[in-house]
């Protein structure tokens, strides 16, 4: 059985998306800022093309488990489908809480509370390395008997479901409070006030974080983000500058066991003064996010534009990529990253920009012909990657010339 749930989902992601944003604008809500959602967008993209290579070792490390050490074999019956959907949450409860609480798997869930924004994109900007480190919360499961395939499949429909409640848009829902995960409960979990971190780490149910002391109902409305904001629309450096935070503490830290506390304890742990730092108070009224307003907005329009043509090229990449060898796969998502980086960069500013991208249009127009040509329709197909590489090479170089 090969099916991922999540993939077909990912039109009805945008769909949804489309929706908040029209409603966004109708009621002036300003949910949304272009540069915070493409960067959100494209941490989840770039998860996804990193996610082929590391779920082998993941999904394999499961299957090792599965294989060598289950205690029963569990048939795929109605019953198990639904016994396993509630194992699994209960098991991203752990590696959620546990993602939270210790330091190092921290370094894997962080990207996904970086943005200062809480919308629909948000529920797409996911870390590259978070798999790694929640594997083992899984084990019960593999021991117990539930196959990989009930692992994709149950996880699948559990990721679908959190996607929903990222919004501003959703109130209380009455009686579905007390034991469903819901708009209100997740806008706790991604809240930087003191009293909501590490509070409603439940995935498709609350009743986890009520059964073990971790639920916060929401009272004040949060202000959204972590305690040290990363400050960039990098999405590739949104996965590494909690390591390089880490890096440092561990020079820091003096003698071999304040290095593990550094690792082990929770996030904010100074091992020089041997202290948790206090979590800073907040005031939403007087909060500045950050931004970088003096960047064009045509700028920003072109970004959105390479951004699409990104996504085109990305889903059936993603849909197919078993029919590509290793290195293929490789220089895809090499230049799958050199992309999205370029983004960041197009945001912030960064004079350089426009000459990587001009690079960049010519190499992944080369490289999709090189790939397509092949095909039934492949010469039909790389008559439209020429028209995309002409439009956008002459988009940039009207952008660089406005600039001067």
């Amino acid at each position: 059985m090969n099916f991922n749930p999540v993939m077909l989902a990912i039109p009805f992601f945008f769909l949804a998306m489309g929706i908040e944003i029209w409603i966004d604008r109708y009621q002036q809500t300003k949910l949304y800022r272009l540069n915070d959602s493409i960067t959100n967008l494209s941490a989840g993209t770039s998860q996804q093309v990193v996610g082929i290579f590391l779920k082998v070792i993941t999904l394999g490390f499961y299957e090792v488990i599965y294989t060598k050490f289950a205690l029963f074999h569990v048939p795929h019956t109605w019953w198990s489908w639904i016994v396993a959907f509630f194992l699994y949450d209960l098991c991203y409860y752990v590696a959620h809480r546990m993602s939270h609480e210790v330091n190092l798997f921290w370094s894997g869930h962080v990207v996904h509370h970086q943005s200062e924004e809480y919308n629909l994109s948000v529920a797409l900007r996911q870390s590259w390395f978070q798999g790694v480190w929640t594997a083992p919360a899984y084990i019960p499961m593999a021991l117990l008997g539930f196959d990989t395939t009930q692992l994709i499949v149950v996880g699948g429909f559990n990721l679908i479901y959190q996607f929903w409640i990222h919004t501003e848009l959703i109130d209380r829902m009455g009686p579905l409070e007390w034991f469903m995960n819901t708009p209100s409960h997740h806008r706790v979990h991604h809240g930087r006030n003191p009293k909501y971190i590490d509070k409603n780490h439940g995935g498709t149910f609350i009743i986890w974080d009520r059964m073990f002391g971790t639920f916060q109902a929401e009272e004040e409305k949060p202000v959204y983000g972590i305690t040290t904001p990363i400050n960039s629309w990098n999405p590739v450096w949104a996965n590494f500058a909690h390591y390089e935070q880490i890096g440092l503490q561990l020079r820091d830290a003096p003698k071999l066991a304040d290095k593990l506390k550094v690792l082990f304890y929770k996030p904010g742990w100074d091992a020089k003064m041997a202290v948790y730092h206090p979590i800073p108070v907040v005031d939403r009224t007087n909060y500045q996010k950050f931004d970088t307003p003096l960047v064009a907005q045509s700028v920003n329009w072109y970004v959105l534009f390479q951004y699409a043509l990104m996504t085109m090229a990305t889903f059936p990449f993603l849909q197919f990529q078993g029919l590509l060898t290793w290195p293929q796969k490789a220089l895809i998502g090499v230049l799958i990253g050199a992309t999205v980086v370029n983004f960041g960069w197009f945001f912030e500013g960064r004079a350089w920009a426009y000459r990587v991208e001009a690079a960049r249009l010519v190499v992944s127009a080369g490289v999709a012909v090189w790939l397509l040509l092949p095909l039934a329709a492949g010469v039909w197909l790389s008559i439209g990657v020429g028209v995309a590489l002409l439009i956008s090479l002459i988009w940039l170089w009207r952008l660089s010339g406005s600039k001067q």
